[in-house]
């Protein structure tokens, strides 16, 4: 895992350091990069910092596609979500339009191929989604803890045995107020965490009884 960690960072630094010019492009990467760092210091592979080394291994395959200016304050200087959060977050609330689609900085030969990973990755957003949901909830003490917290998230177990329907994955996209309420809950991912465990401990008194 340490040997890992490093070659994806080693990997995001050449990105970022190797052309002066593509350092506005690179600045997201940047920013993950950063976070990546953060969390690897904490030494606990985390629902985080998995969905930050997805991130950042599918954009470092890709590091010239730019996110418009104001998304990127948006995901960098939030102070409310983390910079992983805060792109899965705007992702599926903006989808393809986080993205600077004119596509200036890239050689117009390009440009269609370039396109094309923008589309593909963003069709894999709803599992990225899903999978950061679920290894969330893996991390709570007591089984459904974060559906009872969170009622928006009830139906989502479900939707990840179909993910693979389209049908699936544009109602799970298109529902964009169940998405930013589930998304406002999380920020209090802390005190939810708190309280399952509480709830667990309070079951195992129960049984003593």
């Amino acid at each position: 895992m340490f040997k890992v960690y490093f070659q994806t960072l080693t990997l995001c630094f050449i990105l970022i350091l190797s052309n002066g010019s593509e350092a506005k492009q690179n600045l997201l990467l940047q920013c993950l990069a950063k976070e990546e760092e953060a969390l690897f210091k904490k030494t606990k592979q985390d629902a985080l910092f998995r969905l930050n080394q997805e991130f950042v291994n599918e954009l470092a395959s890709s590091n010239d596609i730019s996110i418009k200016s104001h998304f990127l304050n948006d995901i960098c200087q939030s102070k409310t979500y983390s910079p992983s959060v805060g792109l899965l977050r705007l992702l599926m609330l903006k989808e393809h339009d986080i993205f600077d689609l004119s596509l200036s900085d890239v050689d117009p030969q390009l440009r269609p191929f370039k396109m094309g990973y923008i589309y593909e990755f963003q069709k894999q957003v709803p599992r990225i989604f899903i999978s950061y949901i679920s290894a969330l909830q893996l991390e709570m003490s007591t089984p459904n803890c974060l559906e009872k917290r969170i009622p928006e998230l009830k139906g989502l177990s479900e939707s990840l045995k179909h993910l693979e329907m389209e049908t699936t994955t544009k109602a799970l996209m298109a529902n964009k107020n169940k998405i930013e309420a589930i998304f406002v809950k999380l920020q209090a991912i802390k005190a939810i965490k708190k309280s399952c465990y509480e709830e667990m401990m309070l079951k195992k008194r129960r049984k003593k009884k």
